[in-house]
């Protein structure tokens, strides 16, 4: 068993995380009236045919890889940077004779990963594999003739593929975990295959895989983001004799490394409710226990596990170190001193050291040296950053979320999330020219001020009335905080006046004066609005802070004042189509409101379409996965976030994010012609197209 012995890396310019959320370095906004607007130019589309795509993505804003003594000495960058425009590298590993460090890379695009090496000493950068899909954790075989990787090429699930390198080895690259004989047996389960490793001979790739698995919430299978329950397989270079080695109910075991010898594999093992926590905030993950064990693939099926560590904290990415059997190298994650540790280290070239956020650590054959990644998550993505376009004609750009467009104004609306206090800023179509148009420190109590800088509150969701003149928002809390605090609609004007309580962006004086449309009191919790396209009615979900219920959909006449319930189940996020027939909205389909069943059994969240007087309610989304965030496109598509094509990494690697395996489709209105729209291995969401006409 090992011990934990700590040296601290200096020089290293990491920044760990701040607070309990990926937004939440601002908290600092309290001491300031405005939040921060950053934001980059953006060239009207120049970069497209057909105009902007706007995206909210959650992803550490740097990552780049070093290469140090197996204590920690002699850290060095491994490949040169562009200070201001560094490339995105992660997952480095090393080639078993020691000659390249594999790595992946989002050099082309943020969100576009592609396969690279690199010597040691950062000459004789290559690319190994390079397309629009997603590929990742590439290994290297023993004789260096092959390539493994991930890819999401073909079915945009995540597979073990192989590809010859430099003429040699499989002339095309070949899909190992789905040919008729190693598919998955049940196609709407989880599907992901992960983190490919080599046999010391070359016989074997080892890896992980949920695969034949359930789509389950955390908290016992009520949460809404998913667990991720991983066993481990082994699989020859050719597709043959795919077999699982080693799996165990209730748990979930990953990153499958060999030891020197081949008989063994070592692993990382935790519960699968663990695997939850473990993606999340650093307070969550100082909660979770994972050890490493190995297991002899050669004593068949039954064979006994080994355990080789103990006490608190996750233990991750195990490697047997140089060609012993039994000293092992590891991540340690979430502790207050997190970084490479070792079951039997000879405290003199391998001593446990520690640096913030070092991830996914490789060892050299010989065991002297450990190659590994830094992320950053100290700089936000500015407004308006070139992303990768994964669909060509459309220019990808980043931005905070709720996205609203209107035409009339050519103005855009979001939600300052990431890059303030939750406050909605309104602007031009390229983020130019921007209003605090609602500010939350105007309205918001000290209780409320803390969950906004946590991000679970603040003014979300806004939505323009058909001329711009004014938007309705939901403020308030939300989340967890639906079921204890309230939450409002409240009206915002986002033009000029004769008032004097603000300058807008043009040095007009305009009114910041907010008009409450749900007087609810402390019960009730009203928010995401949307309008109708006549600006008659406004639609919003309602939820009973008294007893944490749902209670559906309601229609509010801005004219009467009067208000209809639409609906009555687990809904949520709705919004009016273009044309004004239809309603989207996410809904939990496995919820009850019997009193003895007032939350949800099982984490089914689907998009559904209602007519606004209530008929015609039909169900366009069936993926067993979670499907929600649904909105409408200028075209009347619906656009929304899907995890349907599963995890593209083992789940306890992410840090601070949701729900890594949610990417951003598009489909008609009926739910026909479903269309990938990202394909990154990052938590994508919250997409708005405007046309090249509207720049």
């Amino acid at each position: 068993m090992y011990s934990l012995f700590w040296t601290v890396v200096l020089g290293i310019a990491v920044h760990p995380v701040t607070a309990a959320c990926p937004y939440a370095g601002h908290a600092s906004y309290l001491a300031s009236r405005s939040p921060p607007r950053e934001h980059v130019e953006i060239q009207k589309g120049a970069n497209s045919t057909k105009g902007i795509f706007y995206m909210n993505r959650i992803a550490p804003s740097t990552s780049q890889i070093f290469i140090a003594n197996a204590d920690g000495s002699n850290t060095t960058l491994l490949l040169p940077q562009n200070k201001t425009n560094p490339t995105f590298d992660l997952h480095p590993s090393w080639s078993p004779d020691g000659q390249w460090i594999v790595f992946t890379s989002e050099r082309r695009g943020d969100g576009q990963a592609d396969v690279y090496r690199v010597h040691p000493d950062g000459t004789g950068l290559e690319t190994l594999v390079q397309s629009d899909a997603f590929e990742d954790n590439g290994a290297l075989s023993p004789d260096g003739t092959t390539l493994a990787y991930v890819s999401t090429q073909g079915n945009h699930t995540a597979n073990i593929w192989v590809q010859g390198v430099e003429g040699h080895g499989p002339s095309s690259p070949m899909n190992l975990t789905d040919l008729p004989s190693t598919k998955p047996t049940n196609p709407t389960s989880p599907q992901g295959h992960f983190r490919p490793a080599w046999s010391p001979d070359g016989q074997w790739i080892a890896l992980s895989s949920d695969r034949d698995t359930d789509w389950t919430g955390h908290s016992n299978g009520t949460g809404w983001e998913h667990t991720q329950k991983l066993s481990l397989y082994i699989v020859r270079p050719n597709g043959s004799d795919f077999r699982q080695v080693a799996t165990q109910g209730g748990f979930s075991l990953g990153t499958p490394q060999w030891s020197p010898d081949g008989r063994r594999l070592v692993y990382s093992a935790m519960t699968v409710e663990d695997t939850y926590d473990s993606h999340g905030f650093i307070f969550g993950q100082q909660g979770v226990t994972s050890q490493i064990f190995s297991v002899d693939i050669t004593a068949g099926s039954n064979a006994p596990s080994t355990q080789h560590t103990t006490g608190p904290f996750l233990k991750l990415n195990p490697h047997f170190v140089g060609n012993s059997s039994t000293n092992i190298g590891f991540l340690v994650k979430g502790s207050p001193n997190e970084g490479v540790n070792y079951t039997q280290p000879d405290k003199v070239t391998q001593k446990a050291f520690s640096t913030p956020f070092l991830r996914n650590p490789s060892w050299s054959p010989d065991g002297s040296k450990v190659v590994f990644e830094v992320q950053s998550w100290d700089v936000n993505r500015p407004a308006g950053k070139s992303l990768f376009s994964f669909d060509h004609d459309w220019d990808y750009r980043f931005m905070d979320v709720f996205p609203q467009f209107n035409i009339p104004t050519k103005r855009l609306a979001i939600t300052q999330k990431q890059l303030g206090d939750s406050s909605v800023m309104v602007s031009s179509a390229t983020y130019t020219k921007i209003d605090d148009v609602f500010d939350v420190k105007d309205i918001s109590s000290p209780q409320q001020a803390g969950d906004f800088a946590f991000g679970l509150g603040g003014a979300y969701q806004p939505s323009f009335s058909p001329d711009g003149k004014q938007l309705a928002v939901g403020f308030g809390s939300w989340f967890a905080g639906r079921t204890s605090h309230s939450g409002t609609i409240y009206l915002a004007n986002t033009t000029s006046s004769n008032s004097s309580t603000a300058t807008n962006s043009s040095g007009i004086p305009f009114s910041r004066s907010y008009t409450n449309l749900t007087a609810i009191g402390g019960t009730l919790n009203a928010g995401f609005p949307s309008f109708s396209p006549d600006g008659t009615r406004l639609v919003y979900r309602l939820w009973n802070v008294a007893n944490g219920q749902p209670l559906g959909l309601r229609i509010l006449d801005m004219a009467t004042g009067v208000t209809t319930n639409l609906t009555d189940g687990w809904d949520n996020t709705p919004g009016w189509s273009p044309d004004g027939e239809r309603i989207v909205f996410s809904r939990q389909l496995n919820w009850t409101a019997s009193s003895d069943e007032n939350r949800w059994w099982a984490d089914r969240f689907d998009i559904m379409t209602i007519h606004p007087n209530g008929t015609g309610l039909t169900r366009v989304t069936d993926s067993p996965a979670n499907d929600a965030h649904a909105v409408w496109s200028h075209d009347g598509r619906i656009l929304w976030n899907s995890g349907m094509y599963g995890f593209r990494d083992e789940s306890p690697l992410y840090d601070n994010t949701f729900q890594p395996y949610g990417q951003i489709m598009a489909m008609d209105a009926d739910g026909s012609n479903k269309q990938l729209l990202t394909d990154s291995m990052w938590e994508d969401s919250m997409p708005l197209f405007i046309p090249k006409e509207y720049l």
